[in-house]
């Protein structure tokens, strides 16, 4: 069976998505929807398919068996429930959305229609974390520790923007908490600390450097430093510290410490200690393994290996991380935004 298959949002990561498509002979890349026209009808050029500016008529005008979507945070919502709508399957990069609403809606969307529906927290299907979770089963897991260190903002316009890209916490760290779910069970309670330590206006003069990340920017709204205790409804805790405070290098670290066990990932590749001693890293090509799977749940009618209520799960513990913040830092319950 050969799949067809239309792309929302062009920019960004979904080079790495269109790049793996290309490069299956059993997909066929039929249409390329942006905000940016031109953007898209460059990458028709390059991938084969027509260019749309509006995903309906994407939608309508190709037909699709799926489309994968990489638009920023702040646009999802109707692009899914259309395609849902449609009967049409859908890969969604992380985060789901910026706010519950928007999350918990096209999650009855998806389960009224039944497509398959999967998130690209690409962590979960790599051999490292795989392996990891294997080992964690049935241990008494204590604590499970996350970090997220970025050497400056991404250069994006809606970034520094709440509204638009809801902060690091939602747009970054999210990799981390589903990881944390994925090895550790779901989380019960949040509890949250945000900051702004530094003064992110540009001085007279600024020019942003070039391509990278940026040590300045107009308008910036959201936190540049956060920390969140969590505590699991097995009874484990958890932290996350995150921050863009500029500095030397990326560094994002994961822990789990457990009975007889302590696993370390550092990216994809885990290694362990205790009882057992080994290490597992993963291939090369990990970050396509979700895209594949999708892919083949599509020609098999299979389920999702992280199927859109995980993504709304792990978004959850963002949002409660800013609304414990908003109370003061009392702990919310994630039963109470997931509907």
């Amino acid at each position: 069976m050969t799949v067809k298959i239309g792309f929302v949002g062009v920019g960004g990561i979904a080079k790495r998505h269109l790049t793996n498509c290309k490069n299956r002979p059993d997909v066929k890349m039929v249409g390329h929807c942006d905000v940016n026209l031109e953007r898209a009808k460059q990458i028709a050029a390059e991938f084969g398919g027509n260019a749309y500016h509006d995903f309906r008529e994407l939608y309508d005008k190709e037909k699709p068996d799926a489309i994968v979507i990489c638009t920023p945070p702040f646009a999802h919502g109707d692009i899914e429930i259309e395609a849902s709508r449609r009967g049409i399957h859908f890969f969604v990069e992380k985060p789901v959305a910026v706010n519950m609403a928007t999350a918990n809606r096209v999650a009855e969307a998806v389960a009224d229609t039944g497509i398959i529906a999967q998130v690209g927290y690409m962590f979960r299907r790599a051999e490292g974390p795989k392996k990891a979770r294997e080992l964690l089963q049935g241990r008494a897991i204590a604590m499970v520790q996350e970090h997220y260190y970025m050497p400056g903002l991404p250069p994006p316009p809606w970034w520094p923007k709440m509204a638009l890209g809801g902060g690091q916490l939602i747009e970054q760290a999210t990799h981390m908490l589903d990881l944390g779910r994925f090895l550790a069970g779901d989380v019960k309670t949040v509890a949250g600390c945000t900051t702004r330590v530094r003064d992110w206006n540009p001085p007279p003069g600024y020019k942003p450097p070039g391509p990278g990340l940026l040590k300045y920017a107009e308008g910036f709204e959201i936190p540049d430093t956060t920390a969140l205790v969590m505590q699991y409804e097995s009874g484990a805790l958890g932290t996350l510290s995150c921050s863009m405070v500029p500095q030397a290098a990326w560094d994002n670290g994961f822990k789990v410490v457990a009975d007889g066990l302590l696993v370390t990932l550092e990216g994809a590749n885990a290694r362990w200690v205790g009882d057992v001693k080994g290490e597992q890293p993963s291939s090369k090509d990990w970050p396509n393994f979700v895209l594949n799977d999708f892919i083949e749940a599509v020609k098999t009618g299979g389920q999702p290996t992280v199927p859109y209520t995980e993504g709304v799960k792990s978004l959850a513990i963002s949002i409660a991380g800013y609304e414990s913040v908003r109370r003061g830092g009392a702990p919310v319950k994630l039963s109470d935004l997931i509907a």
